[in-house]
């Protein structure tokens, strides 16, 4: 019975978070940006290897989501479109290694586009240990058979020195105001700004 409370006074928190954060890029905003501006080191991406693009778009999901998965690759395969010319990468990390295998991850980020990425994590704990270096809430749900996964899908904007600048906490986005902000912060890193 503690057990079940500790758990559920977490997944309260949790929510109480993800629920919050909006509203926190309006209170402490003083950069302009329509993401919530941030300045934090993230991990390196297990099998990954950065091209010459400036900006990685990662998002952190699962094949078998039917919920807000779809709509936050949606937004990222529009973005993709409107970016095209500009030195973006699309990295998907999956947060379902037992699940989703890297062929058919591969095959998924092959049709959403030629700059999106799969990385599948090894094990479940290594993708756990990748979403917190990220700040990304994932908790899976479920028995053993049938789980999903209660995620906060947020998109990472991440520049080459490993360092997230910009998280978009909701899939409903103003995608102009995303692409203008990729933009501003790809001038920003030409310009020297980390």
């Amino acid at each position: 019975m503690q057990n079940t409370s500790s758990w559920i006074v977490l997944f309260i928190l949790a929510f109480g978070l993800l629920v919050s954060l909006p509203l926190l890029g309006h209170i402490t905003r003083d950069s302009n940006f329509y993401g919530f501006k941030t300045d934090l080191p993230v991990p390196e991406l297990p099998g990954y290897e950065p091209g010459a693009e400036q900006v990685r778009l990662v998002f952190f999901g699962y094949q078998h989501c039917g919920t807000v998965c779809p709509l936050q690759l949606m937004n990222l395969r529009e973005l993709h479109r409107r970016l095209a010319a500009q030195p973006v990468a699309f990295v998907f990390v999956s947060l379902d290694p037992d699940r989703d295998s890297q062929q058919e991850l591969d095959r998924i980020m092959m049709a959403m586009g030629a700059n999106f990425h799969a990385v599948r994590p090894n094990n479940q704990a290594s993708a756990q240990r990748l979403a917190m270096g990220f700040s990304e809430f994932a908790a899976r749900i479920g028995g053993a058979e049938h789980y999903d996964f209660d995620h906060s899908a947020r998109i990472y904007a991440v520049t080459p020195d490993n360092r997230r600048h910009l998280l978009y906490s909701s899939p409903e986005l103003d995608l102009d105001r995303v692409q203008s902000d990729i933009e501003r912060l790809m001038a920003g890193i030409k310009g020297g700004l980390r």
